[in-house]
């Protein structure tokens, strides 16, 4: 009986590289696919990988004093505004450091560059923002 999901167990100590299934070559739901992006966490060491159908992609990184309905709303119309693809978040608060929240999100687009200067100048209109990090993550350039 074909499942819903695959499954494996690797050696991480004996084996760096870890394979992709064929069936993830030959899904035709990925046949759009132009790369993966791969988030690490580095506390828990859990990887995730996430196919892309764009070309550029980037991490945002926000604390702030709290979660509060502008801060939603700004980060909303930010993804609509700029075509911006959410792949991943933290959620809001995932860590709380010296009562600030801290959230993270990544998102895939095309033509990322372009549109850097103006989503940073939107995140820095977030209100209670006290630190903000845009990094963009381009194919081939490792950790």
């Amino acid at each position: 009986m074909a499942g819903l999901t695959k499954g494996m167990i690797a050696d991480v100590h004996k084996k760096r590289e870890i394979q992709l299934p064929d069936e993830f070559y030959t899904n035709k739901e990925l046949a759009n696919t132009k790369a993966a992006m791969v988030i690490y966490f580095e506390k828990t060491g859990e990887i995730r990988l996430i196919p892309m159908k764009r070309e550029g992609g980037a991490r945002v990184r926000l604390e702030v004093e709290k979660v509060n309905p502008a801060l939603m709303q700004t980060m909303t119309e930010l993804f609509k505004q700029h075509d911006l693809k959410v792949l991943f978040t933290t959620g809001f608060c995932y860590e709380d450091i010296n009562n600030r929240c801290i959230y993270e999100v990544y998102f895939s687009a095309d033509d990322i560059k372009s549109k850097e200067a103006d989503i940073k100048r939107t995140i820095e209109r977030i209100p209670g923002l006290f630190e903000s990090e845009f990094e963009i993550l381009e194919i081939g350039k490792d950790w």
